[in-house]
């Protein structure tokens, strides 16, 4: 059937979409939450507010290893069952956070929520996603991963909460988001559309098949009819996490998508400071960097459809070129071309995070998904964990931000070069 008369009935999966951009509304909300909870706890609790805000370092490093953990447990088994596990070990943390009678155990509330959080929305709702649309993945990962972005009001609503409540409830309304998010998926998903009588991608109709698990082909479980044999994109049973993280062209692949999102925590956190620099206004700068944030949305959900119409590797070449045009025109300081610089960054930083789901999608299929993407995505957290750190180091050791977008135009262009030689050689 031609591509132009085929019917995507999304509709039929808006459980699937709802359970989604809920998860990734939560993998921000503790970062958030921390944002203000530690000045409150210093003054209500007399917990050292540094000692609090550096534990987030411990969190960022644990993210990693569960992210790992999440990869061979949807690889192996369920991901629906996975989610089960992290959306409990959420909502316990969180709720331990606001009861806690110790700065000791608030951080170890705080670090399992905030790696259950990021478990569940940046490493395991992807292979739901890629199971249900395996070529429409990017238009459903550019709509759900918007969710990210909207975790950002995650701090007005504790701060609301602890107005009215006091600290010890102030973070019970994020583990009832959770406990609905929980509910939605027990009532209505499926670890891959089949079981829930839909074809993949077009949501038509069909026979439920109540065992049908797209990750066999991988295992070496293909049925009759089913054969993976000289077919692009399906793995060999043999592979494994280690075969990943010894494939050269694989870590390379890894390494450079992890240049957006170096770019993407580098910048954002500077937005601020860089617009009063060029002389903008505290108020001015907290609007620009309110538009920038609704550009990620934008950005996210537009190259997801780009990615999916013309192919991953247009997408991600000109997510790089959008970057290194976005950090050149800031580097001129003049306001008007500046505040639209920090459109174009909005725009790249929200398609960020879903590149690597594309590319995993696009090469291994939704049989191999949950295998290269549970090793690529923790290594992309872990260079984009040095972003933040790397940027602030380089505008201290020249008193100027503009040394910042100097380099970010430099890993952009970079980071283009490097994708599309790679590229040439697949």
């Amino acid at each position: 059937m031609e591509e132009e008369k085929v019917r995507y009935r999304y509709h039929r999966a808006w459980p699937l979409l709802l359970f989604s951009l809920l998860c990734y509304f939560m993998t921000g909300t503790v970062s958030s939450i921390m944002n203000v909870s530690v000045g409150i706890m210093e003054a209500e609790r007399g917990w050292n507010a540094t000692l609090l805000t550096a534990s987030l370092s411990i969190a960022s490093l644990v993210n990693v290893v569960t992210g790992f953990v999440a990869g061979r447990m949807s690889s192996k088994g369920s991901a629906k069952r996975a989610c089960w596990i992290w959306g409990i070990l959420y909502c316990a943390g969180v709720l331990l956070m606001g009861i806690s009678s110790s700065a000791g155990l608030f951080v170890v509330a705080m670090v399992a929520a905030n790696a259950a959080s990021s478990a569940w929305g940046y490493n395991t709702v992807p292979v739901l996603i890629t199971n249900w649309f395996p070529t429409k993945k990017g238009t459903v990962q550019g709509f759900t991963s918007m969710g990210i972005l909207l975790g950002s009001f995650s701090t007005v609503l504790y701060t609301q909460t602890y107005r009215m409540l006091g600290s010890q409830w102030a973070t019970v309304p994020f583990a009832v988001i959770a406990g609905i998010t929980l509910l939605v998926m027990a009532l209505g998903v499926k670890d891959c559309p089949e079981q829930a009588g839909l074809a993949p991608d077009t949501m038509e109709r069909i026979a439920t098949q109540p065992e049908f698990d797209p990750s066999r082909l991988s295992r070496g479980e293909a049925t009759s009819g089913d054969s993976d044999e000289g077919e692009k994109g399906k793995l060999p049973s043999r592979e494994s996490a280690r075969t990943f993280l010894r494939d050269p062209k694989f870590l390379a692949m890894t390494a450079i998508l992890g240049i957006q999102l170096v770019f993407s925590g580098g910048i954002m956190v500077q937005v601020v400071p860089r617009l009063m620099e060029v002389s903008f206004s505290l108020d001015e700068a907290m609007a620009v960097l309110i538009v920038s944030s609704v550009c990620a949305c934008v950005g996210s959900f537009v190259f997801g459809i780009i990615g999916d119409k013309y192919g991953v590797d247009c997408g991600v070449k000109l997510s790089f070129t959008v970057g290194l045009v976005a950090a050149l025109m800031n580097l001129t300081g003049q306001r008007a071309v500046v505040f639209a610089s920090l459109i174009l960054i909005g725009i790249v930083v929200g398609c960020a995070d879903n590149w690597p789901v594309n590319v995993c999608a696009e090469l291994y299929g939704r049989e191999g998904f949950s295998a290269s993407f549970g090793v690529m995505q923790p290594v992309i957290q872990l260079v984009g964990a040095v972003g933040p750190a790397a940027f602030a180091l380089v505008a201290n050791a020249t008193g100027s931000y503009d040394a910042s977008y100097v380099m970010a135009a430099v890993m952009m262009g970079a980071g283009l070069v490097a994708y599309s030689a790679l590229m040439r050689r697949r």
